[in-house]
């Protein structure tokens, strides 16, 4: 899985089959580097490493996330959050900007497929092997509902930027089971669970955050904004200023926002010597006063249920995902078709 790092033209980020993810230059060379082997907890939950002291070289990071391999991720609005799905059927929230793992989020069992952040930023929906459709909000922390209609793994979801306000949100799921679904959700459309508490995270004290003020809402490019432009704008403008995206951004400066002219690294980390050889360069850990959120998975009993607002088969094989353009939604089957449909 590769995608462009929103804001540039130049640097992409990559997840691969054995749970890493390196942040790379398209004009800069390849050269091998060593990964130091975790020494902690908290380094086998996630850790940061600048293989290089040079900005010649690719990865300009390399983050290990997991044990098991990362299936899909995406970016929220802003730019400033991660998400990513592993097959060990965990969902994982990263500040990008200051390489920190914050939660992980659980499935009931199997693999998590694939992700989408919504276009305000205040909700992510996952797909997986338990062939549910979960929606998580991001600013509270939480799981909000499950979506049953699909009878197979969830391949692929997105959310219709086009059809999204502030109180309801238009999104789309393919299976395995070779059907579409749409959805639209809203607080008043869930079906509330039998249970009406709810199940606090299994964290302690010293690991859990305070819930952080919901993000700027922001649309994609060309759409009906959901906020007055110049809000966007200075997003942008924050964006692009930001000292991490400066670093690397830079062709000439070696990483110069997050590393001293010495090598040293942001107050947030501390500095650790993976092997006496320079190449393999410092590994970032986290503070450990800054540990992530462990939210276990909520009991079914538990769950808010949406139902399905369209189901309809539209592939003879396995379909594998499903975009949103303004005029159009396109999907893919396993033998590569792709498919373009007129909007509901």
């Amino acid at each position: 899985m590769i995608k462009w790092i929103p804001g540039s033209d130049e640097l992409f980020i990559a997840a691969f089959k054995d749970g890493s993810v390196m942040i790379m230059g398209k004009e800069r060379d390849d050269q091998a580097f060593v990964i130091p082997e975790p020494t902690s907890w908290t380094e086998s939950q996630f850790y940061a490493t600048r293989p290089h002291k040079s900005s010649k070289y690719n990865p300009i990071s390399y983050w290990k996330v997991s044990k098991e391999g990362l299936t899909d991720f995406s970016f929220s609005p802003d730019g400033i959050h991660l998400a990513l799905t592993g097959s060990d059927g965990q969902l994982r929230i990263i500040d990008y900007r200051n390489e920190r793992l914050t939660d992980i989020f659980s499935s009931y069992y199997g693999k998590l497929v694939c992700v989408d952040w919504s276009p305000d930023g205040h909700y992510i929906v996952t797909g997986g092997q338990d062939d549910l459709v979960t929606i998580w909000s991001f600013t509270e922390r939480k799981m909000v509902a499950r979506c049953q209609g699909h009878k197979s793994w969830i391949t692929g979801v997105a959310f219709d930027p086009w059809n999204c306000d502030e109180q309801t949100y238009r999104f789309a799921s393919v299976s395995e089971d070779c059907n579409l679904v749409l959805w639209d959700f809203s607080l008043s459309a869930l079906q509330k669970p039998k249970h009406s508490r709810g199940i606090s995270p299994i964290c302690s004290s010293s690991t859990k955050w305070p819930t952080p003020p919901p993000l700027p809402l922001q649309a994609p490019p060309n759409l009906p904004s959901f906020s007055a432009s110049t809000e966007q704008v200075e997003r942008k403008r924050s964006l692009k200023s930001h000292k991490l995206f400066r670093g690397f951004s830079s062709s000439t400066d070696t990483l110069n926002s997050t590393s001293s002219s010495n090598g040293g690294f942001s107050k947030n980390f501390r500095k650790k010597k993976a092997t006496k050889n320079e190449d393999d360069g410092a590994v970032l850990l986290m503070d450990e006063q800054r540990l992530p959120v462990l939210h276990p998975p909520v009991k079914k009993n538990y769950a808010a249920l949406l139902q399905p607002t369209t189901m309809i088969t539209i592939h003879a094989d396995p379909c594998v995902s499903v975009q949103f353009t303004e005029d159009y939604m396109m999907t893919t089957d396993r033998r590569g078709r792709t498919r373009i449909w007129g909007r509901p």
